[in-house]
């Protein structure tokens, strides 16, 4: 992924301890809310965010490149393109049609019915949608960090509760 001019940071609330991420530090009324270091997050690469995020395989990453690249194709083109079996590229199109990053319509054929083609969504509207995604991905992820911790705690708490009521611990010499 490429550098960018735009700095954001993971900031922690010296009072209540709430953790937040931007591009500057924001005041919650109880506290200026210094840089907190978060330097051993690995940065992740674009691929490893769509897959993990978004569950967008490497098999579908190559076809929004194509796609970006060519413009529009149906699935029996990408398929001859990228060498790949009918059924897995049109099983992609329509992941990345209902994740919004890709467009499908229909093509009358001159000799009767029609074929879906798939295009690129704008790229800015994918940047808008990939952001509101990730913002959501995020929540649910800070919601699973946040039973982890209520659970250690929980279980913190109750060790403490044990060990208060024993008579110590036995050492076989």
């Amino acid at each position: 992924m490429g550098t960018t001019d735009k700095e954001r940071d993971v900031y922690r609330c010296q009072h209540c301890g709430n953790v937040s991420f931007g591009r500057s530090a924001s005041d919650s009324g109880e506290g200026e809310r210094p840089s907190t270091d978060a330097s051993a997050i690995e940065r992740p690469e674009l691929a490893v965010v769509l897959r993990e995020v978004f569950g967008i395989s490497e098999t579908g990453i190559r076809i929004c490149v194509f796609l970006m690249e060519d413009g529009e194709s149906t699935a029996g083109e990408l398929a001859d393109h990228l060498e790949l079996d009918r059924s897995t590229v049109s099983r992609q199109l329509n992941q990345l049609t209902d994740i919004g990053l890709l467009e499908k319509r229909q093509r009358l054929l001159s000799e009767g019915g029609y074929v879906h083609v798939y295009s690129p969504v704008d790229v800015e509207e994918v940047r808008q949608r990939l952001t509101v995604g990730l913002h959501a991905w995020m929540d649910e992820a800070l919601e699973l960090v946040e039973d982890v911790n209520r659970e250690k705690v929980a279980a913190l708490a109750r060790a403490d509760h044990d060990e208060s009521d024993s008579t110590g611990i036995y050492w076989d010499e």
